[in-house]
């Protein structure tokens, strides 16, 4: 069986609605230098450590199970020639044993723990700083779904004020935060109908082409409709 994600983001250098620049920008707040060694759960094809690890010569441990994206961050980081400072851990964030880092980050991948106050708290005892990704609603309450269109993740998130709020329920304090701009989710969101059309056309013939087309259409479809106008998406700072 092929993996949607793997499919749908080929092309993303970055797997979440965000820039280079503002990664550089979190590797600041964070305060890394050569010295930090940084954790990264659900660490996908490696984009933020190669950024960090290149602006601020930092060391960091990436944890991520999909085979696809270890294998894909393994090829980037031996190309950047970052080998000695990026190591990729294909395993289980949720069984995997952390020790104590700088810092640690869960960057749109909360469901590596099973959500937001699960992760902050498994990762808290592990850094003095956190960095979390996360999507929040940027108006509340939402406007009604399009007809036909059934909604099932309205109770997901939250507004951004009462999204810190939860965090903070855990003991974290937020410092700071990064949020997506329009044009940072248009092109997380686009990059993903260009992978799907060129795969489409690939393999006009897999078994799994119907299927992969009707989910392409039906989200292109969603994020137009309502979520581009609603979603919004940050990275938060934590003091743990």
């Amino acid at each position: 069986m092929t993996w949607w994600h793997a499919v749908v983001e080929t092309r993303h250098e970055l797997q979440n609605p965000t820039s280079p620049e503002k990664i550089r920008e979190l590797g600041e707040r964070l305060g890394l230098n050569p010295d930090s060694h940084v954790l990264d759960i659900a660490s996908g094809k490696g984009g933020p450590a190669l950024i960090l690890a290149e602006t601020f010569g930092c060391r960091l441990t990436c944890v991520e199970r999909a085979p696809e994206f270890v294998s894909e961050a393994r090829e980037r980081t031996a190309s950047a020639g970052l080998e000695d400072r990026i190591e990729i851990v294909e395993a289980d964030a949720a069984t995997y044993e952390v020790d104590r880092y700088d810092a640690a980050l869960c960057i749109g991948a909360t469901f590596a723990y099973g959500g937001l106050v699960p992760t902050l708290k498994r990762l808290r005892p592990v850094a003095p700083v956190l960095a979390i990704g996360e999507p929040y609603w940027r108006v509340w309450p939402l406007p009604p779904a399009p007809d036909g269109e059934e909604r099932t993740d309205e109770g997901e998130w939250l507004p951004l004020p009462e999204t810190i709020v939860r965090m903070e329920s855990t003991g974290a304090r937020v410092v700071s935060l990064i949020a997506s701009s329009e044009d940072d989710w248009d092109r997380y969101e686009s990059l993903h109908w260009l992978a799907l059309d060129e795969w489409l056309a690939e393999n006009p013939d897999h078994p799994q082409a119907g299927e992969f087309r009707a989910r392409g259409a039906a989200a292109r479809s969603r994020y137009l409709a309502w979520e581009r106008a609603v979603m919004g998406w940050a990275i938060f700072v934590c003091r743990s």
